[in-house]
């Protein structure tokens, strides 16, 4: 139970972490200190300057009930004091501190026949009635309170103030290598392209961070091995391909002859998907976009015409992006629709800083459990494993690899009936 208080009470960054354990020790000891001072050091001073200020006194009432006023006078002139045989006038200092009261406590018990205590901002009087005549002691005030304690606390605090923002500075420091090594690691594992990177910081940061930079180096020479190894099998192939194509050409046109050549046409589609994804794709140029237009550009290019199409977008929206990267995923996510319904419908809404582009088709949809996966390469849903239909399984994958690309994103919405709804989220500004 105590660990569950200790975890919800603590802060969640490292940063304000490292802070909390610069600044209770700190704290902690800068207490200690100024309590322990207080109890041995600086209430002796007092107890020490407040009797030695009654032993004055008590010497000086003796004298003045002797009726010895001019020796009296001149003690306390030999001790630095004054005394007055009438009232001083001065603003009182009404709120008494500790050792304030600590000073007249001592002072009354040791003279009983005091009368008065007043602290003035520069001298303490004490008042006496003595042989029916009333008599003033005056105490320069540094007699009785010691100022060098508090030009010690204050010496501590600015010293502790000082080293607190150094200590700041530092972790300040240590904390922005840490989130440049966290962003870029972010921005590795979401595709994008990572600007120029350096480890910095202490050594076990730097370390994190050329490790950071080895994995992405191995990982980025292993997936272009991949890539070219599964494009130049793709080129070679579809080489193969067309020439089988030719060769089919001239044989008498049978029934078993156009499903060959339908089986041929698959492959060169799945071919055709596969170099599409392990092209590197680069955004090239950014123009405006009339977004209307593009659809009716990816719907006329379909090979598929004997569907329903519903299109909702004014004529009057546009974008600034890349226009072919844009083009690829409407396409990709319309042909994934237009595959699997016989009904696709499309709904563009602008909002605040986002066009929201809604592909909904009438399919089957997408079985809750496979939701995750369906952006993975190469992952198809089990009820589409007919070639025929189902694809090569990169559509939605190179769709989601080109949306980042263009600071888009693509998202697969719950549908309330059959079927399924891709969403689309473009920045209005790349």
């Amino acid at each position: 139970m105590s660990n569950f208080f200790l975890k919800k009470l603590s802060p969640k960054k490292l940063f304000h972490r490292l802070i909390l354990i610069f600044l209770i020790p700190l704290i902690v000891t800068q207490i200690s200190v100024i309590f322990f001072f207080y109890e041995r050091h600086w209430e002796k001073i007092i107890n020490r300057f407040a009797n030695i200020a009654a032993n004055e006194i008590t010497f000086i009432i003796n004298e003045l009930e002797k009726n010895r006023i001019d020796n009296a006078k001149q003690i306390a002139t030999n001790l630095n004091l004054i005394i007055y045989e009438k009232n001083i006038e001065g603003q009182k200092n009404n709120k008494l501190g500790v050792f304030e009261r600590k000073i007249k406590e001592i002072i009354q018990n040791r003279v009983s026949r005091t009368q008065e205590v007043v602290f003035l901002e520069e001298e303490v009087l004490f008042k006496y009635y003595i042989n029916n005549r009333n008599f003033i002691i005056s105490f320069p005030k540094k007699y009785l309170l010691s100022q060098t304690p508090i030009i010690l606390f204050l010496w501590m605090i600015s010293i502790s103030l000082i080293l607190s923002l150094i200590a700041f500075l530092f972790l300040r420091n240590q904390m922005r290598a840490i989130q440049k090594l966290a962003m870029s690691a972010e921005d590795f594992g979401k595709g994008k392209e990572i600007k120029i990177f350096k480890p910095t910081g202490a050594m076990e940061i730097r370390q994190a961070g050329n490790a950071f930079l080895k994995m992405r180096r191995r990982i980025n020479n292993y997936m272009s091995q991949r890539t070219s190894f599964l494009a130049g099998i793709s080129h070679d192939l579809g080489t193969i391909i067309t020439r089988i194509k030719l060769r089919l050409e001239l044989l008498e046109k049978t029934e078993n002859i156009k499903q060959i050549k339908h089986d041929v046409e698959i492959m060169q589609n799945f071919l055709k998907e596969y170099l599409d994804f392990t092209e590197t794709v680069n955004v090239n140029k950014i123009v405006k976009i009339n977004i209307s237009l593009l659809i009716n550009e990816v719907i006329q290019s379909s090979n598929f015409k004997n569907k329903k199409i519903e299109v909702k977008c004014p004529k009057n929206y546009f974008v600034s992006t890349d226009k072919s990267c844009l083009y690829r995923i409407i396409f990709n996510l319309y042909e994934n629709a237009i595959k699997f319904g016989t009904l696709v419908k499309i709904k563009v809404i602008k909002e605040t800083n986002y066009y929201m582009i809604f592909i909904k088709d009438n399919g089957p949809g997408v079985p809750y459990q496979q939701r995750g996966k369906i952006f993975k390469p190469f992952f198809k849903i089990d009820d589409s494993r007919n070639l025929d239909k189902g694809g090569s399984g990169l559509g939605l994958s190179i769709a989601s690899e080109l949306s980042k690309k263009i600071k888009a994103k693509i998202s697969l919405r719950p549908s309330k009936s059959d079927g399924a709804i891709f969403l689309i989220r473009i920045p209005l500004k790349y």
